[in-house]
């Protein structure tokens, strides 16, 4: 290892030293050479380190921001940095916008900002410094075409920056052919103002993109973005007790800030930020970005003075703060209001029963044919049609009870568009083929519910309805017509009903790849604690946004399933209307 890092180190001092031959020519040819050859053969971290200046006029170093170096050495074509507050965010950005510049010729940028003065500003006291830098300077001959606040041009490459802004009108981007779009403070862009931007885009090879922000909450754009990413968290192994850490929702991030140090959510021993590594988080297989999450508390800068560590420590624990701040601009991370009754995390360690489908077409069920032995004989559907004028989204639960009494859903499907009549004999189609109990949400309008029922069986089907009532009202069939029958259920008890059963283990789900979307409904339900008529209520809610359909679709198919189980344990309960501390 010695020898390799030896090696190393002389390579890089022939490199410089040709380097420096190339410069003393002064002449484009060779100076164009030297550049290329600094960044075909040194890590960008190396020319960062040694070259570019920050913006008090010093040489930047990484010594105190080890894990700057990966993102800076592995540009991808598509990249997003979700950051806290103070994590050199700004910094990285325009180092990448001047190592463009640079490196190459005729490569056309744009950095958008959300607002006029903050992409003024920006332009004005991040991009100048870097090119104050005598080495740098040394690397160019004629230097600036064109220095403006909205336009910068370095003659020696033709390459060149716009600067534009966008909140909720992209109107001011449309026009230049760019290669690359460097997108700062995404948190405030609108999402649907993205693609308008990208357009710029269109007729270049490139399309790189960069996104930079700080997390609001799950309904903001870079949340997004985000959840399309390869989401690589900062993992720190305890030495202690070998727990791994990141400071994620998952992992108790408040646990991890203590008086000694940046610590171990486990067993609270300090751990070293400097010996962790970059690991994926997203359940997903594939990717369209590469993501990076940056935040105070593990950056050795932070987590290494103890005058910076204290400060850090107040801001989190003093109480001075509300959580929501301490979450998005100490630890970059996301925050509802109402707190979230389950975890991704959680939510992954579910999808253990592998894919659902056998065939392409989405017709043989996959686990259903594996493990039919071990099942009970009770199947149950759960349909919640989620209906809005701008877009129709059914969703579909099937399963089946085992004798452990742990629920398998053996098929968890969305449906789009306006085709109900296909949705309807495909969801009918799947349930007689097991005989399923069907239960469905009678909703506003019943109609397609009482055609599902028509289509299975209406004896062994039921219409859903939310109402206050105890946990599970069953109206006996037969007593009224059982189009106008109803199994009413109380909203927050049977959702609570299934969170439990989720955090017990006892609801298993197919691979994450193919449930992905369908267990983002689940994430985005949240907790709230309203004062109601009877007194405090405990409320489950989702942003407007955010559909909550697969939750309800599952819980009427796991009621369905202990109910025919005969399994009524599980359903006795105190009512949400109680008070607020019934277990979510």
């Amino acid at each position: 290892m010695a020898y390799y890092f030896s090696a190393i180190m002389m390579a890089h001092d022939k490199i410089r030293d040709t380097v420096e031959k190339l410069l003393h020519k002064k002449n484009p040819k060779s100076m164009f050479l030297a550049r290329q050859l600094i960044f075909s053969v040194l890590p960008a971290s190396h020319f960062v380190e040694n070259y570019l200046y920050d913006n008090e006029g010093r040489l930047q170093k990484l010594e105190a921001f080890p894990m700057l170096k990966q993102i800076y050495d592995n540009v991808p074509q598509k990249m997003i940095l979700k950051c806290s507050r103070k994590t050199l965010k700004s910094t990285l950005l325009s180092n990448f916008i001047c190592l463009n510049l640079i490196r190459w010729n005729y490569f056309k940028m744009m950095y958008v900002g959300p607002q006029e003065l903050t992409t003024k500003y920006f332009s004005s006291n991040y991009i100048p410094p870097r090119f104050d830098s005598p080495k740098v300077k040394e690397l160019l001959i004629k230097g600036w075409f064109k220095n403006d606040v909205f336009e910068k041009i370095l003659d020696d490459t033709h390459s060149s920056v716009l600067f534009r802004y966008c909140s909720d009108d992209a109107t001011r981007t449309r026009g230049p052919a760019i290669d690359c779009v460097v997108y700062d403070e995404v948190q405030d862009i609108q999402y649907d103002q993205l693609s308008i931007i990208q357009e710029t885009m269109a007729m270049s090879p490139y399309k790189r993109e960069i996104f930079a922000g700080t997390p609001l909450d799950s309904t903001n754009t870079i949340h997004r973005i985000w959840l399309s990413s390869n989401q690589l968290e900062w993992m720190m192994k305890c030495t202690a007790c070998n727990h791994w850490n990141s400071l994620t929702e998952g992992n108790e991030p408040l646990k991890m800030v203590r008086p000694h140090g940046l610590s171990c959510s486990k067993c609270g021993n300090v751990i070293s930020s400097r010996n962790g590594e970059w690991v994926s988080t997203s359940p997903k297989e594939s990717h369209l970005l590469t993501g990076y999450h940056l935040a105070q508390p593990i950056l050795p800068h932070f987590n290494e003075d103890p005058k910076e560590w204290k400060e850090i420590y107040e801001k989190v624990h003093s109480g001075k703060n509300e959580l929501k701040v301490v979450m998005n601009e100490t630890f970059g991370l996301s925050y509802d209001i109402g707190s979230k009754p389950i975890t991704q995390e959680e939510l992954v360690k579910l999808c253990v029963l592998g894919p659902q489908f056998s065939d392409s077409e989405g017709k043989n069920l996959a686990i259903l044919d594996k493990n039919k032995l071990k099942y009970t004989g009770v199947y149950t559907m759960g349909v919640d049609w989620g209906v809005s004028m701008a877009q129709s989204r059914t969703v579909a639960t099937l399963g089946a009870m085992r004798p452990d009494g742990v629920y398998e859903v053996l098929m968890a499907k969305i449906y789009r568009g306006y085709d109900y009549e296909a949705h309807i004999h495909d969801i009918a189609a799947k349930a007689n083929g097991v005989q399923a109990f069907c239960v469905s949400d009678s909703g506003p309008d019943p109609i397609r519910g009482i055609k599902l029922c028509e289509l299975t069986n209406p004896q062994k089907s039921q219409l859903a309805a939310y109402r206050r009532t105890k946990m599970i009202q069953h109206y006996e069939p037969g007593t009224y017509d059982w189009r106008q029958n109803r199994w009413v259920l109380h909203r927050s008890d049977v959702i609570s009903l299934v969170i439990r059963q989720l955090k017990a283990g006892k609801i298993l789900f197919p691979q994450w790849s193919d449930v992905a979307e369908y267990m983002q409904d689940l994430l985005n339900v949240f907790i709230e604690v309203r004062d109601g008529m009877y007194g405090q209520e405990l409320v489950y809610d989702h942003h407007p946004k955010q559909p909550d359909d697969a939750m309800h679709s599952l819980v009427f198919a796991v009621c369905a399933g202990y109910m025919a189980a005969g399994d009524m344990s599980l359903l006795s309960g105190r009512s949400s209307t109680a008070g607020p501390d019934i277990e979510a």
